[in-house]
């Protein structure tokens, strides 16, 4: 088995399953960072197991020479952090490439919009803007509600759901007040028409413009601790449930208008009255590839390989659907308030549901807690696989009405 290499920006997290799923088929992986600076919320990863590091100073040119030293034979983003500069990179090493021409648009929440709009892909409405006074204005003539969020978000971070135009622009100025999640300035916001409908979520990866569904998600969310829409649950649909097709013909419409040819994406989308409409898209791999393995016997990292160093494999394989060998899905708990966790009530309970598969709690007895908001303020996480589908939504119920305020016990 010859060797080759493949260079991922922002190896972390999921992310860091490339160098296994390469690994196996004789592949070394260069860590490419994008700042010098780990970005905000990495895992630990045992950097030995990348063949090198390099580290972005500033210099896409000089990064390219250096890693063309390398010869790798593909460039690919790791994390949404990697994404514009695995754009650069794989442009200027005539690898295979989403190029830089919607470079930004695969980054930032509103131009997203406008490209599929452009595109003629239906589309949400929204607006771009730093005043106050034309948010405003924008928000009374939508009428309704307004979801207002930076335009380079994370994570879920800073996401606000606003019934007012009073309440969209105190919204503008507490984002103005803070930056994103990962330290950026922020001089405006997007605002944009709340979309009522069922959300899912739909991974891919792409070869040479042709696009293979790895896994679709039905999305479960919650109102709670002043957040509207906070994701609770995502459970693994079958290929041919009703939404599926629909859906998934939509997401290459939304590909195609973004531009990704090659690689993972990660479409969030919600199937409205008037149809689907794109949430938000990353074009990088989901934080949900190991799951999909064990329910599905693959999932995005295994296409990954296929695309960028088999080819005619991904070719000779895509467009067929994933069989899902049994119901499966993944929760997660919402902690109610702020202060120091002495203990859980009901981990117990949750661990004797018929579907329980595993459980990883976040914090523990004796760390500080607050009240969850966004994906990365889960006090615990657990996942859930049965044959049968009812059982497993019966187990979901359970941890629902398990959760809240009598599980926590907070001083």
């Amino acid at each position: 088995m010859s060797t080759f290499r493949v260079a991922v920006v922002d190896a972390f997290g999921s992310a860091y399953g490339h160098v296994d799923a390469f690994g196996a088929v004789g592949g070394e992986v260069v860590q490419v960072r994008s700042t010098p600076e780990l970005p905000v919320g990495v895992d630990p990863v045992d950097h030995r197991r990348f063949t090198r590091t390099l580290v972005h100073d500033g210099d896409p040119d000089a990064l390219a020479a250096r890693l063309a030293e390398l010869r790798p034979v593909a460039v690919l983003a790791g994390r949404e952090t990697g994404v514009e500069l695995a754009d650069t990179l794989s442009e200027k090493l005539g690898l295979p490439t989403n190029g830089t021409a919607l470079s930004e648009a695969r980054r930032d929440k509103y131009l997203q919009i406008e490209a599929l709009r452009a595109r003629g892909v239906p589309a949400m409405r929204q607006l771009r803007t730093g005043d106050e006074a034309e948010l405003r204005s924008w928000h009374a003539q939508l009428g309704g509600t307004a979801v207002v969020k930076p335009l380079r978000g994370y994570w879920g971070d800073g996401v606000s759901f606003c019934d007012t135009p009073e309440e969209s622009v105190a919204a503008l100025r507490r984002l103005r007040g803070r930056g994103t999640i990962l330290g950026e300035p922020i001089h405006q916001v997007v605002a944009q028409e709340y979309l009522v409908g069922a959300e899912y979520v739909l991974n891919t990866v792409s070869s040479e413009g042709a696009h293979q569904l790895t896994d679709a998600w039905r999305t479960d969310r919650i109102s709670a601790n002043g957040v509207r829409d906070l994701v609770v649950a995502q459970v693994l649909l079958r290929p041919d449930d009703p939404p599926v097709a629909e859906l998934a013909g939509y997401g290459r419409r939304v590909l195609d208008a973004l531009g990704i040819r090659h690689g993972a994406a990660h479409l969030e989308i919600k199937l409205t009255p008037d149809g689907p409409r794109l949430v938000e898209a990353g074009a990088r791999m989901s934080g949900l590839p190991y799951y999909t393995r064990h329910a599905v016997g693959e999932g995005q990292l295994e296409w990954i390989v296929d695309a960028y160093v088999r080819p005619e494999r991904f070719r000779a394989r895509a467009g067929r659907g994933y069989r899902r060998r049994h119901a499966f899905a993944w929760a997660a708990l919402v902690a109610p308030a702020a202060g120091r966790l002495v203990r859980y009530r009901a981990l117990d309970r949750i661990r004797d549901l018929e579907s329980f598969r595993d459980l990883t709690v976040h914090v523990r007895p004796g760390d500080p807690i607050g009240p969850t908001t966004y994906d990365r303020g889960y006090p615990a996480t657990l996942t859930l696989e049965h044959r049968v589908d009812a059982v497993l939504d019966r187990d979901l119920n359970t941890v629902r009405q398990l959760d809240g305020d009598g599980m926590y016990e907070i001083e």
